[in-house]
């Protein structure tokens, strides 16, 4: 067996290309992937001497996709990413960037850059690695990941299922995983559900509510026969109660 690339510096060049904007009247950039950001230059009509936004780090990056025009006149493809950057005051504002790929004569040509640079992108936002020949295809990415949602509608003073509507279900779309949501009932609802759950069917159990919801959850986990396995489930947990001091805690732990 061959042994493993070194790894790469975190300013190596991955890819590198130039792309329009949407719509395609807008600027020129040349944008260049790196294991740690995206680096946006604009070219035309105008290079920027101090670029505005030019600078993406991948950790503000919750996913991506490619786009077909309407229009079937149109030849070039989208390549559109999903990013959560803060702002001044420390909270984050989802923005969205899209790019034309229109540098060949064919939808299909300007397709397949596209989906190269997506499933790059993918492939770096899941940790997977790049194949050292440069070939980058969509046949990299394995299956998406599978995460059970348990959602408790009455956390939050009532607001959790609007929260986890809003806020959380387009972020889990946007990052292509796959997912199954259900909304509890009572109390104990989700120890019953983890405890009976197949767990090969699934790669995390997310909870949407307070601290309350994952105490259940790992409560169930811990009463199951196999719970030595079990236990090695990964769990997440995201504040939508009314205090949210476990969450608190283990993000501030986190760093």
């Amino acid at each position: 067996m061959a042994p493993p690339p070194p790894p790469l510096a975190a300013s190596t060049p991955l890819l590198h290309g130039e792309f329009g904007s949407y719509p395609a009247q807008g600027p020129r950039f040349a944008l260049t992937l790196t294991s740690q950001a995206l680096h946006i230059q604009r070219l035309r009509p105008k290079p920027e001497a101090r670029p505005r936004g030019g600078l993406v780090p991948l950790a503000e990056v919750s996913g991506c996709c490619t786009l077909r025009s309407r229009s079937p006149s149109d030849s070039a493809a989208y390549f559109c990413i999903y990013t959560y950057p803060r702002g001044r005051r420390g909270a984050r504002r989802r923005a969205t960037r899209t790019f034309r790929a229109d540098g060949a004569a064919t939808y299909e040509e300007n397709r397949a850059e596209a989906q190269r640079w997506a499933t790059a992108l993918t492939c770096l936002l899941r940790g997977l690695p790049l194949p050292g020949d440069g070939e980058i295809t969509p046949d990299l990415l394995p299956r998406p990941p599978r995460l059970l949602l348990l959602v408790n509608p009455f956390g939050g003073r009532g607001l959790a299922w609007q929260w986890c509507k809003n806020h959380v279900l387009p972020m889990i779309s946007e990052a292509g995983l796959s997912f199954n949501l259900i909304q509890t009932e009572r109390q104990n609802h989700a120890r019953e559900l983890v405890q009976g759950l197949s767990l090969s069917e699934w790669d995390g159990i997310v909870t949407v509510s307070g601290d309350g919801l994952l105490h259940e959850v790992l409560n169930g986990l811990l009463d199951r026969p196999d719970w030595e396995e079990a236990v090695k489930m990964p769990v997440g947990i995201l504040p939508c109660g009314s205090g949210n001091a476990l969450a608190g805690a283990v993000n501030q732990h986190g760093g």
